[in-house]
């Protein structure tokens, strides 16, 4: 009975921990912001003229997807 009781805490207790983790990460991405939030506001400016691409978003790995 009393290990019973222990494996229930030992178990109950790594599941909270994994709970607490993932709500931790999920924060602390909700605080930074979206990584491809809008720079291509920034580096485009007056329009195209000149062969200028605009940078319209990011992929996952980091690469540029222009406009």
């Amino acid at each position: 009975m009393a290990d019973s009781v222990f494996i229930y805490g030992v178990t109950t207790g790594i599941f909270a921990f994994l709970v607490a983790v993932l709500f931790a990460s999920r924060g602390a991405r909700k605080r930074r912001g979206p990584a491809n939030e809008e720079i291509a506001e920034s580096n485009s400016s007056g329009g195209s003229e000149g062969g200028e691409r605009r940078i319209k978003k990011f992929r996952s790995d980091g690469t540029p997807v222009y406009d």
